[in-house]
């Protein structure tokens, strides 16, 4: 057949001209049509190995049947990328390209899969020619005969050190950023408990000063009953003996005289009038002393992580009662507190909020020059459809408008050094809209005073993060 295919060219070019005109028989025929086909297919090949060849990705193939199973094609991307020339790797094993001492766990579990007759994806590390290594996704199919035997390997990859150093760029970045996340937080309660602490502070020696005066009414009442005790001990030792005296035979009329003189010695009569008085002062006092206490514990008590109901009304009053003594002087309170709904919320940090715009309102009004007389604060709280709205506005002296857009900035404040840093209201914000999934609202006219308003969801920050179904057409 080779001789045929050698010579038949040489035969018809030797061919008459006459004979060429002639039909070709039927041999001649049929190896004209394999050579026209086997240069086709040579064709095919030729551009499928120049296809194969400009590609970038990794194509090797083994004979299975022998052993060590040496490659018997690869394109130039696998030579090109592990340093060889073609010829040099060819007939080699897959040691050559993936050493053992660097990929002895996937090998064994590529030789296992193939064996069975199954794919397998894997990532190894390949050595290159000059040693320098690098890691290169791999997956590998076996290829079977018809009698379902395997006789080759073929094997598809690429170098993945890019990727695999931008997905590890990428999880230090990630865990980075995680990092830096937590430490926020962690600033954050930090700074939330400093302030509140401060806020504590700062109300200390206004909360001793309101309970002094209750302790006063207290220690009065005490002195007093004390006193009268004293002075009904006396009149009743004048009774015994007056009733010895008559016991005695002693005429009643000087007896009698004794003991009138007796009962407005001690002024029975004022203690008749005042000793009730004093109960009722005294009992005043502890409950003073005792409702400032509970306010206390109310405002100040540690944080719970989870949320709960909580009647806002009550928080307002109790903040009143602590705050008392930073606005006493500078303004009168109107509390207008409608009826709303217990609402999913952090009451303490609530009150940390609430105390933190009451006292601006007054530290506004004592800016403007206005007393207990002339300044107002005024509170209000109204149900709305799905949550509560609560406004703070006072008559003080106004925000500009420059400033305005900065108030819930942290580390800003216009109030003189020692008197604020800046941390309230950006602490305010971050309690009402970020723990909450409430809003915060600022409006102010210089000169007028200003209207601080809190919308808070009934549910709690879960619900305010639900997506709202859609209306009814």
């Amino acid at each position: 057949m080779r001789f045929v295919m050698k010579t038949l060219p040489n035969v018809a070019e030797h061919r008459c001209e006459k004979d060429r005109l002639d039909p070709l028989s039927p041999l001649e025929e049929l190896l004209a049509a394999e050579i026209t086909e086997r240069r086709r297919l040579r064709r095919e090949l030729d551009v499928r190995n120049c296809a194969l060849d400009a590609a970038a990705t990794h194509i090797i193939i083994g004979d299975a049947t022998r052993p060590g199973w040496p490659v018997v094609y690869m394109n130039r991307a696998v030579a090109r990328d592990f340093g060889y020339e073609p010829h040099e790797l060819l007939g080699k094993g897959p040691s050559a390209f993936f050493p053992n001492d660097l990929n002895q766990v996937q090998l064994e579990g590529i030789t296992r899969a193939l064996s069975d007759g199954r794919e397998a994806r894997t990532e190894m590390r390949g050595r290159r020619k000059d040693g320098t290594t690098f890691w290169m996704g791999l997956f590998i199919a076996p290829v079977k005969d018809a009698s379902g035997g395997i006789t080759h390997y073929v094997g598809v990859g690429a170098d993945i050190t890019a990727r695999l150093e931008q997905e590890r760029t990428q999880r230090q970045l990630q865990d980075q950023l995680y990092s830096e996340m937590q430490e926020r937080e962690r600033m954050a309660i930090e700074l939330r408990l400093a302030q509140k602490l401060e806020s504590v502070g700062r109300l200390a020696a206004g909360v001793a000063h309101e309970i002094n005066t209750p302790i006063q009414y207290v220690g009065d009442g005490v002195a007093f009953l004390e006193s009268a005790h004293a002075d009904q001990e006396r009149l009743i030792a004048a009774y015994r003996d007056a009733f010895f005296r008559l016991g005695s035979g002693e005429p009643a009329a000087s007896v009698l005289e004794a003991v009138r003189n007796a009962e407005q010695e001690v002024d029975l009569e004022f203690l008749r009038v005042e000793i009730p008085k004093a109960f009722v002062r005294t009992l005043e006092g502890v409950g003073r002393v005792a409702s400032i206490v509970r306010a206390m514990k109310e405002f100040a008590h540690p944080d719970a992580n989870a949320q709960s109901p909580a009647d806002l009304n009550h928080a307002i009053e109790t903040t009143l009662l602590v705050a008392h003594n930073e606005y006493k002087y500078s303004a009168q309170v109107e509390a207008k507190l409608g009826s709303i709904p217990e609402v999913i919320c952090n009451v303490g940090e609530l009150n940390q909020v609430l105390l933190n715009l009451i006292v601006n309102a007054a530290h506004a009004i004592q800016d403007s020059g206005k007393d207990a007389s002339t300044g107002r604060i005024t509170i209000t709280s109204t149900a709305a459809r799905d949550g509560v709205v609560i406004s703070i506005a006072d008559n003080g002296c106004g925000i500009p408008d420059e400033n305005l857009e900065k108030i819930f900035d942290p580390f800003f404040t216009t109030k003189p050094v020692g008197r604020g840093t800046g941390q309230g209201l950006a602490i305010v914000r971050s309690i009402v809209a970020e723990k909450h999934g409430g809003s915060l609202e600022a409006r102010s006219t210089v000169g007028v005073g200003t209207r601080f308003t809190i919308r808070l969801p009934i549910n709690g920050r879960a619900s305010a993060t639900q997506p709202k179904a859609p209306r009814a057409a």
